[in-house]
């Protein structure tokens, strides 16, 4: 599980966010967390000029990482 916060997010979802961090750790499912100062709540894939637009391409590192999805080579083709 990826989770992406916003601090200023109005709907209390950081302190959510965090109890479910927590519990997926203790259930052992492989979760990640990035929380942001400023984005707001439903910020989704717009472009915009706070940090938190790159998170797209954190989640696919991440994606990567744990071999969900396969790692371009230089060819082009996907390397595991």
């Amino acid at each position: 599980m990826f989770l992406v916060q916003a601090e200023d997010d109005d709907v209390d979802g950081v302190r959510q966010s965090l109890v479910y961090f927590a519990a997926l750790k203790k259930a052992g499912v492989p979760t990640e967390m990035h929380i942001y100062a400023r984005g707001g709540h439903a910020f989704g894939l717009r472009r915009t000029v706070l940090p938190i637009t790159t998170w797209p391409t954190l989640v696919e590192q991440w994606m990567h990482t744990i071999d969900v999805i396969r790692a371009p080579t230089q060819s082009g083709t996907a390397a595991k």
